[in-house]
């Protein structure tokens, strides 16, 4: 039981989880605020661009009928050149736009992401059963519920719409050409403003929805996370071993500069400070070993067996361990009390 337990998707991933999905192009990213920002975009530069657009199309009309009423002074070919150029004026602008907002907006989601093998063709995607499974996945059952809605939002939008300006388009045939594209514009202007805001709040929707399903999707059990550890900062016990290794070998380090040294004060029996001291070589006396409890302890021993002479100065053992690192000069306010340590340490030497 406990097993089965462990194995259980219930943690949220790691950083390190969210960074080799993100490396996979496997990210949280909703496609209905890219379209609700694109329909947003496009309401904004129809209606920037209507008196330009506007006065374009007029120019195409007034062309147009003149090459009716008279078909020797307008040539096909300069018509058609014409309306080219009018309709790349008016839809060019858009799609250029369109697909900057796109882009911005993809970035704006996702970041900066290239990930080439995404587009790469595999070999599981020829699959029928595979192809069957992502077709009646829980991810194309949410999209085609998207659809459905934003078609049923449009209608409704549509209907309603129709009702509210269904009294001015039947006023229409009383009006001039002016008030008949005021009407359209009108009518398209509130379609607009209402598709936006219901697309806005399925876009809302369906972001949190996605990165939910995103870290649902990525959830590791413990093991995971332990292998994950493992993997990433090494076996615990092999780190374990490395460390003991590392302070045996600086511990053993120590006790060969205990040996060396040449006095050592004491605390007098939590705090050692073996002081090296050799006139030509080294310039000041020098902190080659220091430690507390069990270090202090094993610099004692250390000194005894080498018979370095060990001298009891509270005051100064707890001054040097505290403002001293090791393997630094000593500084200038022990001077004194160094050197007094040091030619006593001298003279029992002598007198051994």
């Amino acid at each position: 039981m406990a097993k089965e337990q462990g194995a259980e998707q219930t943690e949220k991933p790691t950083q390190k989880r969210l960074r080799d999905a993100r490396r996979d192009g496997d990210v949280p990213k909703s496609r209905e605020v890219t379209s609700t920002v694109l329909v947003l975009c496009w309401l904004v530069l129809a209606w920037l661009a209507f008196p330009f657009v506007s006065r374009q199309i007029s120019g195409l009309m007034q062309l147009s009928l003149q090459a009716v009423s008279q078909p020797a002074a307008t040539a096909p070919s300069a018509f058609l050149m014409e309306a080219f150029r009018t309709m790349l004026i008016a839809l060019l602008p858009l799609l250029l736009a369109a697909a900057a907002i796109g882009l911005l907006t993809e970035f704006l989601q996702v970041g900066g992401l290239f990930v080439p093998k995404r587009v790469l063709p595999k070999g599981e995607r020829l699959n029928p059963a595979e192809g069957l499974s992502r077709l009646f996945s829980q991810e194309n059952w949410v999209e085609v519920l998207k659809s459905v809605l934003k078609t049923a939002a449009l209608i409704a939008i549509f209907i309603l719409v129709l009702l509210r300006v269904l009294p001015e388009i039947l006023r229409l045939p009383l009006g001039d050409s002016h008030a008949i594209a005021d009407a359209h514009w009108h009518a398209f202007m509130w379609v607009g403003v209402w598709t936006v805001a219901v697309f806005a709040a399925i876009s809302c929707v369906d972001a949190v929805y996605q990165r939910f399903v995103f870290t649902k999707r990525l959830r590791m059990s413990r093991r995971d996370i332990r292998r994950e550890m493992r993997d990433t900062e090494g076996d615990p016990f092999v780190k374990g071993r490395r460390k003991q290794l590392h302070q045996e070998w600086a511990q053993q380090n120590m006790l060969e500069a205990v040996r060396r040294s040449s006095a050592v004060v004491v605390n007098p029996e939590h705090i050692a400070v073996a002081i090296l001291y050799e006139p030509g070589t080294t310039e000041l006396p020098i902190v080659c070993a220091k430690g507390e409890d069990y270090t202090a302890q094993l610099i004692r021993e250390a000194a005894e067996e080498a018979g370095v002479p060990i001298m009891r100065n509270v005051e100064l053992a707890r001054g040097l361990h505290a403002s001293v690192g090791l393997d630094e000069y000593v500084k200038a306010e022990f001077f004194q009390a160094v050197a007094e340590l040091l030619r006593w340490a001298e003279s029992v030497r002598r007198a051994r």
